[in-house]
């Protein structure tokens, strides 16, 4: 006697974000630049618990300690101490949130700001789309870390000036590039079509042209982000940044100078930590970039 099945096969197609994640699977280095990163994440949020020490915790009998690893280096201090007897690891831990927590937020805020701009600017016509693009065009002839360099210079070199001149110098490059991308979307015909169903301006910009424009704002935003990284660095390098003692790693960067020759390894930690920061931030950003361009076509 035969029996019927009521066993159905059903086919699910993967959801966007099933298919990018495959894709990075695919490639071994952007998954060890992905976990990579999220332990710099993890190490940011958790200074608190992971530092052995307090950042500005000095230890007299311990200046210039070489790393444990060095015959005359400590376990205590596993990357060693700095001129000052300070953990090198405590600092470069807590330095995490100067040198990437806050150019985070200082690339989001730019994000938001410029995103909407450039999306009205992109969808308006005439004197106010030409006036904004030249205007655009000249900002953004001007090196980013110059602007920067004038900001700090006009209102003091202190944390809350670093990160009102990163936010002011990101925002323009937001604006220009989704200003041009959504300029060069809106003559399509996807677009034409929707206007002629009657849909709003407001629907036009968040459901029918944004979602198409999304690989833009992901290489823009990676791009602002290492850039709002190396320029806290670089202002902090040049003293006009976070000040000391605040353990931002290119202050650190800038006093291990000092003492390269005696002391080389106080220098090795936070430049090998805003190297890959700043790398392993590039390598996601293109690799997203460029999954989200494959699902487009």
């Amino acid at each position: 006697m035969q029996t019927k099945s009521n066993i159905f096969y059903q086919f699910r197609a993967p959801s966007p974000r099933q298919l990018i994640w495959r894709q990075f699977n695919d490639n071994p280095i952007v998954v060890t630049a992905y976990y990579v990163l999220a332990i710099i994440m993890l190490a940011m949020l958790f200074a608190p618990i992971l530092a052995p020490y307090s950042p500005e915790q000095q230890f007299n009998d311990a200046i210039s300690l070489p790393p444990a690893w060095h015959p005359e280096g400590e376990m205590r201090f596993v990357f060693g101490t700095d001129d000052l007897g300070r953990d090198i690891l405590s600092r470069v831990l807590y330095g995490a949130r100067y040198s990437l927590g806050y150019p985070l937020l200082a690339t989001i805020i730019a994000a938001v700001i410029g995103i909407t701009i450039g999306a009205w600017a992109g969808m308006s016509r005439g004197v106010q789309s030409s006036t904004l693009t030249h205007f655009l065009d000249v900002v953004l002839s001007i090196p980013s870390l110059l602007l920067a360099l004038v900001i700090v210079a006009i209102l003091g070199p202190t944390l809350h000036t670093v990160m009102i001149a990163i936010t002011l110098v990101l925002i323009p490059q937001f604006i220009h590039s989704v200003h041009n991308a959504f300029y060069t979307e809106r003559s399509k015909e996807y677009v034409i079509a929707s206007k002629l169903n009657g849909c709003s301006r407001n629907y036009l910009l968040r459901r029918v042209i944004f979602p198409n424009i999304t690989s833009v704002v992901v290489i823009q935003f990676t791009y602002a982000l290492s850039t709002a990284i190396l320029d806290i660095a670089a202002l902090g390098f040049l003293g006009l940044g976070v000040q000391a003692p605040a353990p931002e790693w290119g202050t650190m960067l800038a006093r291990s100078m000092e003492h390269m020759y005696l002391s080389p390894w106080s220098m090795l930690l936070p430049g090998v930590a805003l190297f890959m920061t700043v790398l392993t931030i590039n390598i996601l950003g293109d690799s997203l970039h460029r999954a989200i361009q494959q699902q487009d076509r």
